[in-house]
C-alpha cells in the first residue's frame, strides 16, 4: 500500500487455499497473514483474489450471490473463451497479472459489477464456458464499476483512517447457470452444486496474487 492507499502488484497469480466459511467462500494466502476478518474473504486489500470454477461441460452462468460482505463488494467475472486444446486452462493463470491475464490468453471478462451486497445478481451475458473466474474488483481485469472508488492502478481505494475501507471483501455462496444447448432450467450441470458445498466436486482453486513490498 501505498501513501494515498492505492495498491498495484506486479507479481504472478499463484494457488492457494480455497475454504468455505459462514456466509460462502473465501481465499487464504497463508494462516499467519490472511486468516483473520475481513482479509479471510475473497478480496483485494493487499493480496488480489480469485476463484477459479470449472464445470464438465460449458455453462452460461447467470446469476451468482454473495453470502457475507464487509466495506465493499464489487467483483469481477470472467470467463475463459480460448482454445482448450492442449490447454491446462487452470494453468493459464499461474505466474500471470491482472494486467497481462487477458492479453492472448484466452480470458474474456464478462463485466465488473459495484455494490453487489448479498442479493442475488444477474449476470447478464450470453457467454458459455467450463471455466470462469470471480474475483474482487480490479480495473487492470477491464471494466468499470463506474464507482468514485477505482484507480487506474488496478485496485480499489481505501479511504478514510482504516486503510481496509474502500476495497472489496466478499464469500461467494452460489452460482446458478444453464448448461450449454441444454434447457433453460436454471440448474447448472453435475456434478456442480448451486451451494457450492464440496471443493473437490466443484474442481475450484483459490488463487491469489503475490504481495509486493
Amino acid at each position: 500500500n501505498t501513501s494515498t492507499q492505492t495498491y498495484s502488484s506486479t507479481n504472478g497469480f499463484y494457488k492457494s487455499t480455497l475454504i468455505n466459511y459462514t456466509g460462502g467462500f473465501g481465499v487464504q494466502a497463508d494462516a499467519t497473514k490472511d486468516s483473520g476478518s475481513p482479509q479471510h474473504s475473497l478480496d483485494n486489500y493487499g493480496y488480489q483474489d480469485l476463484i477459479l470454477l470449472k464445470f464438465d461441460t460449458a455453462v452460461n452462468l447467470t446469476q451468482l450471490q454473495l453470502g457475507w460482505t464487509q466495506t465493499d463488494s464489487d467483483i469481477t467475472v470472467l470467463a475463459y473463451t480460448g482454445s482448450t486444446t492442449g490447454v491446462n486452462v487452470g494453468d493459464t493463470i499461474l505466474g500471470k497479472t491482472a494486467a497481462n491475464l487477458r492479453s492472448a490468453n484466452g480470458w474474456s471478462l464478462v463485466n465488473s459489477y459495484a455494490d453487489v451486497g448479498t442479493n442475488a445478481l444477474n449476470l447478464g451475458t450470453n457467454v458459455s464456458s467450463s471455466w470462469w473466474i470471480v474475483t474482487a474488483y480490479n480495473t487492470q481485469l477491464g471494466g468499470s464499476t463506474t464507482k468514485t472508488d477505482g484507480t487506474t492502478l488496478g485496485l480499489t481505494r481505501g479511504l478514510g483512517t482504516n486503510t481496509a475501507n474502500g476495497y472489496d471483501f466478499v464469500k461467494l455462496y452460489s452460482v446458478t447457470g444453464n448448461k450449454s444447448g441444454g434447457t433453460s432450467n436454471g440448474n447448472v450441470p453435475e456434478p456442480a452444486s448451486l451451494a457450492l458445498a464440496s471443493v473437490a466436486i466443484l474442481g475450484m482453486i483459490g488463487v491469489r496474487r503475490r504481495k509486493t513490498r
